[in-house]
């Protein structure tokens, strides 16, 4: 029951996120699907912290879990705080970003675990495929973040 918790609230973030990522901010709209997105990303990572059933201990996911739970929690605290802050929006904007690249991170994790031919393909060709993929979803991430934070930021 746990897990699938844990699924369905990282479905829910990661269409929410998308759509947040991309539409214009500081609205209402905005400003509901942003408590969506983070209470849905405090209960999944809540929830990851919990599941045990994969190495009986905590391991790298909960790490993980844990620094994605921190990313979220401060993005969220830039809005709730940004009378006494300098540069919240700023803070705001680039924790919750590297919050919801995180999640694809996860995803893209997961989806190389669960695909039959990606599983066949870390098979043949090895682990190095996964890292791969995370450097370079991490790169592009930089890039993107970095290029739209003028319009999201001002």
């Amino acid at each position: 029951m746990l897990s699938l918790v844990h699924v369905g609230l990282s479905v829910v973030c990661l269409i929410i996120g998308a759509v947040i990522f991309f539409r214009p901010k500081a609205d209402e709209w905005h400003r509901r699907m942003g408590k969506i997105y983070a209470l849905s990303m405090i209960g999944l990572n809540v929830a990851g912290l919990c599941i045990y059933h994969l190495t009986g201990h905590f391991n790298l996911f909960h790490f993980t879990a844990v620094l994605n739970l921190a990313l979220v929690l401060i993005g969220w605290f830039q809005v709730i705080l940004r009378r006494r802050l300098r540069r919240w929006l700023y803070r705001h904007y680039v924790y919750m970003c590297w919050s919801y690249t995180a999640l694809v991170a996860a995803a893209i994790n997961e989806s190389f675990v669960r695909i039959s031919p990606l599983k066949e393909l870390v098979r043949q060709a090895g682990n190095w495929v996964i890292i791969a993929t995370q450097v370079i979803l991490i790169l592009v991430a930089a890039v993107v973040i970095k290029r739209n934070q003028g319009r999201m930021v001002g």
